[in-house]
């Protein structure tokens, strides 16, 4: 008899194949950097990029730059801790007049999840997300992944509405005004 899994492991098991798991924890540790640093310090340095496994800051003074760099083990730690593998082996600081916008979880506050949940998917996105889901046999695996993609649609719809873009590489959510996200970004 065969083992019966959950969509949720069958998924997990897929993304690690692909190795987009990997990319997604990457992407999640740099999006909750104001968590990892602290406020203080997200206050003055932002992740720039990640090239290889070295990740790019830019800092507010050359002060901060050398304060960090005192603080990297700690940060490098932190990082790693969230990405859940030593992802990032070296950090690099750059000094920038300007630093690039604070990236969080666009979703931080009740109010902001309320608005997402009053997203409404048109007729045509609907049909869409039925045409996707239409081949599969199991009933249930199909509702599953009828909820799943609507989710996705209404999150993807509520990022535009607050001006994120998608990344023209990679196709992640970013609040940049670059046509790329900072992960895909070339360049310091």
């Amino acid at each position: 008899m065969r083992e019966l899994r959950t969509i949720g492991d069958v998924l997990r098991r897929l993304l690690s194949e692909l190795g987009v798991d990997r990319q997604l924890r990457t992407y999640n540790a740099l999006a909750h950097w104001h968590e990892i640093v602290g406020k203080p310090i997200a206050q003055v340095a932002r992740p720039l990029r990640l090239d290889a496994d070295t990740l790019w800051v830019a800092v507010k003074s050359h002060t901060w730059a050398q304060e960090l760099n005192f603080q990297k083990g700690t940060i490098l730690q932190r990082l790693n801790e969230r990405v859940g593998e030593p992802r990032f082996k070296d950090i690099r600081f750059t000094v920038r007049a300007a630093l690039p916008p604070l990236r969080g979880t666009p979703l931080a506050t009740e109010t902001e999840r309320a608005a997402l949940n009053s997203v409404v998917l048109s007729p045509e996105e609907e049909a869409q997300i039925e045409a996707r889901v239409a081949q599969v046999a199991d009933a249930r695996l199909r509702e599953a992944l009828r909820r799943a993609q609507r989710a996705t649609a209404r999150y993807q719809k509520y990022l535009a509405q607050q001006g994120w873009r998608q990344c023209a590489v990679c196709g992640c959510y970013h609040s940049d005004d670059s046509a790329v996200c900072f992960l895909c970004e070339k360049g310091v």
